[in-house]
């Protein structure tokens, strides 16, 4: 009788909120320009905003919810909760198992910049995929760099070239245009950004 192999080893990885945010994102942006279920791209992308302004929140970093409650006149809590309601809706059953959400697409385009744009502010970096994110999110809002914080401009005159023709494309080609700029992207060492994984609770909190 043949002896059975032992078992592998499962890997274990060792990973901090930065880590697993980063993942949400890889993951997201790959799901979005390849067409996948709007669903699966908006719980991934819900999962790294929750931790990224978690983690503003611990460390005294302002994120774009923080942002948005001063715009809004509201608390951070109150901005929380809006961006909870269909995430809950997609990773939870135990309230109402029988209900159906009314779920608009766009969602998803502005949930995945948030996490993007977050992630940026508290590392300091960007994996690649979510630097052709932003690229494509104001190649997709806006019609001139001019429109942008002069910090921005630069960045977004170099989008638009990259994503040329994106705004007249129906959403299919939109995607398939993204996708060919993230593989180029992906083949570009330059484009690789330091990020920073430290975490650093700060003293004095920025509170819901």
């Amino acid at each position: 009788m043949a002896r059975r192999k032992p078992p592998k080893k499962s890997t274990i990885l060792r990973l901090n909120k930065i880590d697993v945010a980063e993942a949400h994102i890889v993951a997201a942006v790959k799901l979005f320009f390849e067409n996948g279920h709007p669903a699966s791209v908006y719980t991934l992308a819900s999962a790294a905003r929750e931790i990224l302004t978690t983690l503003g929140i611990k460390q005294g970093i302002e994120t774009l919810l923080h942002q948005m409650a001063k715009w809004k006149g509201e608390t951070l809590k109150e901005q929380i909760d809006k961006a909870h309601v269909f995430a809950n809706f997609f990773k939870h059953a135990n309230k109402d198992p029988t209900a159906i959400v009314e779920f608009p697409e766009d969602e998803v385009d502005g949930i995945l910049f948030i996490a993007c744009h977050d992630f940026g502010r508290i590392t300091g970096g960007l994996p690649v995929h979510g630097q052709v994110y932003e690229g494509f999110w104001l190649a997709m809002t806006y019609r001139a760099a001019s429109k942008l914080p002069l910090s921005k401009q630069k960045l977004a005159k170099n989008m638009f070239k990259a994503f040329y023709g994106v705004r007249s494309a129906k959403p299919p080609e939109q995607k398939r245009i993204g996708l060919a700029v993230l593989q180029r992207a992906l083949a570009d060492p330059g484009l690789q950004m330091e990020i920073n994984r430290e975490i650093k609770i700060a003293l004095d909190i920025v509170k819901p």
